[in-house]
């Protein structure tokens, strides 16, 4: 059965703007908005309906509004990207002229308006919020600049190295099986860093099942603890548990939060000059969750540094290895800690750190902790971190 019921053209021009992904507003050659989609007050941070306002209402930036009457005088499509001080962003504002007609009443007749010139009352804009692009871009720039760097470096020596290798190996066999071990050396630095990057593409892409299920935190801190004491030792680094008493079970795959707290505890000894103390430690904290942290009297992270420590491939100023530490020091990728949050996130915690220059830090995170009293189910089960 065909229906002929009339189309209400109004309310079905509404819905098309509605339909739009992306915040679009439809205007007169006022300036007035006689339609308008909720992207578009969301954008502006506006209660909608937004129709009846003036755009100067909502949109405080004279080369956006140029753009917009010179569509108006011009009769034509204007496109211009823009960088938004008061956000640190940039749009890109598309202004399109609507053909408006009229038609007669008459069937098969059109009126004389048809075959003049269109007359544009009405203008579409449509922006586009360029920020998270931008940043996805500086982020990828980042990353090629930083891995670049990362493979350079060790890559140069076992190139001079092998060089070396070659003048001695004859003349000074001694010498050559020295060479040897640097470069075995630069290659488990390569070895290790390309094993992290594929961990961290596996992780961020959510192809990493974690077998998650009740888990002591007591224990794991003891575990980590003996696992860790030979190499503190080693540097001649105190190493110490504090360890609320009780037992309480988290939810968590042991193994990874194993590995996070092994990252942390490294670069703690990294960072802590000889006679120095390391402290491993939980406890409850008030909102069902459990607390884990490791705490140094290191050299401390400077505040410009603290927020970003958690970044891929972002590592601190160098002066924070120093000679006199018995420590590795220095080194590393700069994706331990981006490989931890990521795991710490996927177990519905949360990770941060602490800090005083010349003082040490504190770097915690917590875990949902389960049974009677928890907020979370005691049961096993497994999930993709993503």
């Amino acid at each position: 059965m065909t229906d002929n019921s009339p189309i209400n053209y109004k309310h079905f021009f509404h819905k098309l703007v509605e339909a739009v992904p992306l915040p679009t507003l439809v205007i007169d050659t006022d300036l007035q908005i006689t339609h308008s989609n909720v992207q578009a007050a969301r954008l502006f941070e506006a209660m909608p309906p937004l129709v009846g306002q003036q755009l100067a209402q909502l949109l405080n930036d004279a080369a956006v509004t140029r753009l917009i009457q010179t569509s108006i005088q011009t009769g034509q499509g204007q496109c211009g990207e823009f960088e938004r001080a008061s956000t640190g962003g940039a749009w890109k504002v598309q202004v399109t002229p609507l053909e408006h007609r009229k038609m007669t009443s008459g069937r098969g007749r059109k009126s004389a308006a048809t075959t003049a010139k269109p007359a544009y009352q009405y203008f579409s804009v449509v922006i586009e919020d360029l920020s998270e692009l931008r940043r996805l871009e500086r982020v990828r720039r980042d990353f090629v600049a930083n891995i670049s760097h990362e493979l350079r470096t060790p890559l140069a020596s076992v190139s001079l190295l092998a060089e070396t290798l070659e003048d001695v190996i004859e003349t000074d066999p001694e010498q050559a099986q020295v060479f040897v071990g640097k470069i075995e050396t630069e290659v488990q630095y390569l070895n290790g860093l390309v094993a992290e990057l594929l961990e961290l593409a596996r992780i961020e892409s959510g192809r990493i099942l974690m077998n998650i299920e009740p888990v002591e935190a007591e224990l794991l801190v003891r575990e980590i603890m003996a696992r860790m004491l030979p190499q503190a030792q080693r540097h001649r680094v105190s190493l110490r548990t504090e360890i609320e008493q009780g037992q309480t079970l988290v939810a968590a795959d042991g193994k990874q939060i194993a590995r996070v707290l092994v990252n942390l505890v490294h670069n703690a000894i990294k960072f802590t000059p000889s006679g120095g103390h390391i402290t491993i430690g939980t406890r409850r904290e008030p909102d069902d969750m459990q607390r884990f942290f490791v705490r140094d009297t290191g050299v401390g992270i400077a505040p410009e540094d603290l927020s970003r420590v958690f970044e891929r491939f972002y590592k601190v100023s160098q002066s924070r290895s120093r000679a006199n530490f018995i420590g590795p020091g220095g080194g590393g990728s700069g994706l331990g800690l981006a490989i931890a949050r990521h795991v710490i996130e996927a177990h519905g915690g949360h990770i941060s750190a602490t800090s005083e220059p010349g003082q040490g830090s504190t770097f915690f995170f917590t875990l949902p902790i389960v049974g009677p009293n928890g907020g979370q189910a005691a049961v096993l089960h497994s999930q993709n971190i993503s």
